[in-house]
């Protein structure tokens, strides 16, 4: 569509330009992000495949509920892949922090008919447990193979949780009003005389590329340990095929995560989250 926009009537059409803009974005940020296209696909497809799993667990109380919560993760993650196509990288990172929260339940209650037990006790409907208790709990489960309520003392669980809850507060720095975000977001619209434009622009510039896959590398992350969680708690027997199936295709989907994380631009994005030592 094209627009007789001037000087005088550019804001009274800036909202259909947009349009224009965001599809030239889609175009150019799914060029820079052809790699990860794929990987997003594979990880999408595994965690649609973990309800299907039969196993002893399948149907329980614990992995009724935590179904629920898995769908939200997989509709977050889509929500958080077309937002950094489109050019709306901190826009993504505030659904990729609801992803991160849910996914974290999925890891919590899978299994665990008891904890289930006290989101669905909740007199508000709410998840009784902060991200930094959920990241407590989801380290240990990954390491322990369970939950306790007094974990031990022990230098490869303090890690974990601490950096289980650093890409939280990555998240969260990115999500909240920060002088970091604001200053990044601004400049890809101040022009060479440092005045910028108080409108809505999304986002192409090369120097973005790694911003985008932290926030890839972080959303995939989650997702894939939600889906591996809820399939492990399904307790499926270790001849059943598709239960094969579905952990070689984990396995692959890990090893290709592990091949972009090391070929990405992550160690030069805007936005830093301190607080922690590990």
């Amino acid at each position: 569509m094209k627009m007789d926009i001037t000087p005088d009537n550019w804001p009274d059409h800036y909202w259909n330009y947009l349009a224009q803009l965001e599809v030239h974005a889609i175009d150019k940020n799914h060029h820079a992000l052809k790699p990860w296209d794929e990987l997003a696909e594979k990880c999408m497809n595994l965690a649609i495949k973990a309800p299907f799993l039969k196993g002893k667990e399948t149907g329980s109380k614990s992995l009724k509920l935590a179904a629920t919560f898995l769908k939200r993760v997989m509709s977050d993650f889509r929500g958080v892949w077309l937002l950094i196509n489109w050019g709306y990288p901190y826009q993504a990172a505030c659904v990729a922090s609801s992803l991160y929260e849910n996914a974290l339940v999925v890891n919590c209650i899978s299994g665990r008919d008891d904890l289930a037990e006290e989101i669905l006790a909740d007199e508000n409907g709410d998840v009784p447990w902060k991200p930094q208790r959920l990241s407590k709990m989801a380290a240990q489960r990954d390491l322990f193979g369970e939950i306790k309520n007094n974990p031990p003392s022990d230098k490869d669980f303090e890690q974990a949780w601490k950096l289980c809850y650093h890409n939280y507060k990555l998240l969260c720095k990115m999500k909240h009003p920060t002088l970091q975000q604001i200053k990044d977001e601004t400049s890809h619209a101040t022009n060479k005389q440092g005045q910028f434009a108080v409108i809505p622009l999304p986002d192409t510039r090369e120097s973005s590329v790694g911003l985008k896959q932290m926030i890839m590398v972080i959303a995939i992350s989650k997702l894939f340990s939600a889906a591996k969680c809820f399939a492990q708690s399904s307790n499926c027997s270790d001849d059943d095929e598709f239960h094969q199936e579905f952990y070689n295709f984990a396995a692959e989907v890990y090893s290709d995560l592990k091949n972009h994380i090391s070929t990405s631009g992550i160690g030069s994005i805007p936005i830093k989250a301190t607080g922690f030592k590990f």
